[in-house]
């Protein structure tokens, strides 16, 4: 009997397994988002030039990945060393210079793939992709912010303003204090 749910329970994880696959596969394309033939075909661009963009987004996508994912670990370390019962400042100094570093090396990729990708067009395509880019910022309209900003309390009701002491004020701040005689 105990084999049979252990089959069972494998051909479940299997087949739910190529359903996922399935579905991933028939998945269409993000809202908003164009389509690269389209684009391709009006800004004109050569077989080449299509080629050599392709293999920049996929490099610049995979050191994305590896950046955002070195980032997370950085901060889950300097959250170690906050949490810990004696703080070591030095390094936390250090755990914070680290992580500039890797926000500023991340920015400093995207720049250079973008400066890359420009290298490849002509200026009369550099000059149609940037009037598709605000066409289709345009048709997307505003990005929402951070999810956190519209987050509502349980009870549905919206949050109270802030007070003088900022969002993280208990709200029982009293009158300002005097300023100190010199």
């Amino acid at each position: 009997m105990r084999v049979q749910v252990l089959t069972a329970a494998g051909a479940l994880a299997v087949a739910g397994t190529v359903l996922v696959a399935a579905a991933a596969q028939e998945r269409p394309r993000r809202e908003g988002r164009p389509d690269r033939a389209a684009i391709q075909a009006e800004l004109g661009l050569s077989a080449d030039q299509a080629a050599q963009l392709k293999k920049l987004r996929i490099e610049g996508r995979k050191q994305a990945i590896r950046q955002h994912a070195d980032l997370a670990i950085a901060r889950l370390e300097l959250a170690e060393l906050m949490d810990a019962p004696t703080v070591d400042e030095k390094a936390v100094a250090a755990k914070v210079k680290a992580i500039s570093d890797l926000q500023a090396a991340a920015l400093k990729a995207r720049t250079d793939e973008r400066l890359a990708m420009r290298r490849l067009l002509s200026p009369e395509q550099q000059e149609k992709m940037k009037q598709l880019m605000q066409r289709n910022r345009r048709e997307r309209g505003p990005r929402p912010g951070p999810a956190w900003r519209h987050r509502q309390p349980a009870t549905g009701e919206a949050p109270p303003p802030p007070g003088p002491g900022g969002p993280w004020s208990d709200g029982d701040d009293g009158p300002p204090l005097p300023e100190p005689e010199r």
